[in-house]
């Protein structure tokens, strides 16, 4: 691909020299830039070739101006974003660490008869323990980490 760009590359600026040798006599042939005030009158005489050229810098540096701020309010949107990724994945290890502490709670509290929900067996609790889980995978949060 790079060598591809390189190409084209070339191809523009051979076509611009092209351009320009064949019409020499336009860009050689001298224009005059006139400031007329009230009080001074100057006049400079530029080539043809002179006035484009600076057409193009010009026109150059505005886009490079443009281009950088335009990478700058990417890369600051890249990193905020970012930012907000890490601490979603730290919220998120937090949250399945609760889950995993309060479902390794509600395992040994329906192991042990007689503990946790109140009275009642040990099959009971381990059977309201299994609805608590149900309705905790309802709120499963889905997150890709690349």
């Amino acid at each position: 691909m790079q060598k591809v760009k390189y190409f084209l590359g070339l191809v523009v600026v051979v076509i611009l020299v092209t351009f320009i040798y064949q019409n020499n006599e336009y860009f050689m042939a001298e224009q005059q830039l006139g400031l007329n005030l009230y009080f001074a009158e100057e006049s400079v005489e530029f080539p043809n070739l002179l006035y484009f050229a600076v057409v193009f810098v010009v026109g150059f540096l505005a886009a490079l101006l443009l281009g950088f701020s335009y990478g700058r309010k990417k890369r600051k949107t890249i990193r905020e974003l970012n930012e907000k990724i890490t601490a979603d994945k730290k919220r998120i290890d937090e949250l399945e660490s609760r889950l995993a502490s309060s479902q390794g709670a509600e395992r040994t509290a329906a192991d042990t008869p007689g503990t946790g929900y109140g009275s009642g067996s040990g099959e009971q609790q381990a059977g309201r323990g299994e609805s608590r889980n149900k309705n905790a995978d309802a709120v499963d949060v889905e997150f890709s980490r690349k």
